[in-house]
Order: structure tokens, then sequence, then C-alpha cells
């Protein structure tokens, strides 16, 4: 969830905010996950960030690469490993391996988890895929079970062989997805 309006209408949602309005909604007693874009600029100073975030109040730390390189991503999980260790927070890091990909592909053609936008719109897996979008949120379950995910795991098969074209240890899974939906938009 991007607003705490639509926390009641999804049960077991986490609002997740950036850096700035982590204190705010933590002080309400949402579980607050910030979401820190991961780009080349600051990468070096990634620890800092999520150890802010965990100061005020976050319970999670979400980490989304954007054009980092394979170098920036290893260094990346290495010190979220240590965040998740020394700050006792859970953290997601919006990678997977390149392994995984191969041995289970299967599991990347979904359309969950979901997200919704601060405006109530539910898209799938990432924003970034608002063309794929389920509806706006009235009744979430009437929503999920009127939809086709078979746009959503077709873009998921496409992305899904482009990334295994990636010869880095790990890859940006949602940034593939985002990707591969704006050329496939592109092309129409």
């Amino acid at each position: 969830m991007h607003d705490p309006r639509w926390l009641a209408a999804v049960p077991e949602a986490e609002l997740v905010v950036a850096l700035d309005e982590v204190g705010e909604h933590a002080a309400r007693g949402h579980r607050v996950t910030v979401l820190i874009d991961l780009v080349p600029d600051n990468v070096s100073v990634l620890r800092g960030l999520a150890a802010e975030a965990v100061g005020e109040g976050a319970r999670k730390v979400r980490v989304r690469p954007h054009g980092v390189d394979r170098v920036d991503l290893v260094y990346a999980a290495v010190e979220l490993g240590r965040i998740a260790e020394d700050d006792a927070v859970e953290v997601q890091f919006d990678v997977t391996s390149a392994a995984l990909l191969r041995a289970d592909p299967a599991a990347f053609v979904r359309v969950d988890p979901f997200v919704v936008r601060s405006d109530g719109t539910v898209v799938p897996i990432c924003a970034g895929l608002e063309d794929y979008a389920l509806g706006t949120l009235g009744s979430f379950d009437d929503l999920v079970a009127a939809y086709d995910p078979e746009p959503v795991r077709d873009l998921c098969r496409v992305a899904l062989t482009r990334a295994l074209a990636d010869t880095g240890p790990l890859v940006s899974w949602y940034e593939h997805l985002i990707r591969t939906a704006a050329e496939m938009r592109s092309g129409c």
C-alpha cells in the first residue's frame, strides 16, 4: 500500500513509504516499510539511509534498484545482509539470483504480489505495470476474481527470457518487468 486509506481494504497489507514519511506513519501505529530507490549515486550511503529509516520507526527496509550495475547490486546485497543482522530489521531487496530464475522459472510467471497505489489503483507485482492494472480498489476480492492474469503472465515470460540472458549473479527482476512492459508498449 502506498496510502494508509487503503489499509483496511486489504488485510495484512504493509504501508510502503519514502524515507521522509516513515516517522509520521510509524507514529500513527502503522507497520511501515521504507522504500529506498537504489541508484548509482546512493549505493555508498545505503547503510546510512536504512539506519535512518529504522531509527524513524520502519519495521522493514525495501530496496529497489534502478540502473545500478552488477558490482553495485552485489555490494548492496552484502550491505543489506549486514543491515538486517545489525539492526534486526526485515530487509527486502528487489533482486533475485540468476540461478533461481533458471532453476524455477515458473515462480516468476505470476501476477502477485499486488500493489495498491495512492489513488486506489491495484497493479500486479510492482509499480510501473499500470497498463496491467486490475482496476481501482473497492472490493479487492471482486477485483481479483474479475481479473484476467494472462497478459501479465505473458509479460513475465518475455521478461524471464530476457533476464535469463543476463549473465550477472543478481537480476533486478522488477526492473526487467518494467523495462519489458515499456518496450512491449512502445512496440505496439
